[in-house]
């Protein structure tokens, strides 16, 4: 029995094995695998601030439609609302910060069309449905880079 005591004590790992050994930090400091064109393209148009300002610019040009009480545009409320994150979302974008930026306008994005996508098709109505088309794939836009921030 001494004797499997022993081996025992030779298999131990000393604590220069432990130093020596890879941690999980380092294993991932591996360079990413490189990026498809169109992942690129998404990664680059994530951190610019003109699709955010085109939100901004889609939702003030709403107002007047919101005003009418015409069916399928946001209110006259959300309107303003919108076109004032969007365009803070916009300056975040354009001062560099990226993920504050990205996130607000992806979640964002997902509020707005939790609360106008329905009535937008209801109204079988070419422009609001175009807007929430547009909303939506600005918002998968930011949605994406937003959710790959870590991967760069």
């Amino acid at each position: 029995m001494s004797s499997t005591s022993s081996d025992d004590d030779d298999n131990r790992a000393s604590p220069a094995d432990y130093a020596a050994a890879p941690s999980s930090y380092t294993l991932h400091k591996d360079p990413p695998p490189p990026r498809s064109e169109t992942t690129q393209t998404a990664h680059r148009l994530g951190s610019s601030p003109y699709p955010a300002l085109l939100l901004s610019a889609l939702n003030l040009a709403a107002l007047p439609n919101a005003r009418k009480s015409i069916r399928g545009y946001p209110s006259v409320m959300q309107c303003n609302a919108y076109t004032a994150i969007f365009a803070v979302a916009a300056y975040a974008l354009s001062a560099g910060d990226v993920n504050n930026g990205s996130g607000l306008t992806a979640s964002w994005s997902a509020i707005w069309m939790f609360f106008n996508a329905r009535n937008a098709f209801r109204s079988r109505q070419l422009v609001p449905i175009a807007m929430t088309s547009v909303v939506a794939s600005v918002g998968s836009l930011y949605g994406y880079r937003f959710a790959t921030l870590g991967r760069e």
